[in-house]
């Protein structure tokens, strides 16, 4: 087993996904700026307290320090690389993962 700390802010890589903890989820890709997740939102379409449609939709989730922010990363997550092309745009038949997240684009 690997025990990880919170990765410090400026080691982050924009464009790269981390796995850690969140408000709304536990996977983020960084921007520069913010953690983009997938998770629920809503939209409110009444006055009352339940007058809400849900959905899913990307939210922003800040660096979290201890005066604020809500996304802890502590893993960079390995997006591997294609062992085996099928045809063109990136497709694959296999795909290798060594567990560094080096591999990944």
């Amino acid at each position: 087993m690997v025990t990880c700390t919170q990765i410090s802010k400026d080691a982050l890589i924009v464009g790269r996904w981390y796995a850690g903890r969140g408000r709304n989820a536990n996977i983020g890709m960084w921007n520069g700026e913010d953690f983009l997740v997938l998770a629920e939102v809503g939209q409110k379409v009444g006055p009352g307290p339940r007058e809400w449609v849900k959905s899913w939709g990307v939210k922003r989730e800040p660096y979290f320090q201890a005066d604020g922010g809500c996304f802890q990363p502590f893993k960079m997550v390995d997006m591997g690389t294609v062992s085996v092309p099928q045809g063109e745009g990136g497709y694959a038949l296999e795909m290798s993962f060594d567990g560094s997240p080096e591999s990944g684009p």
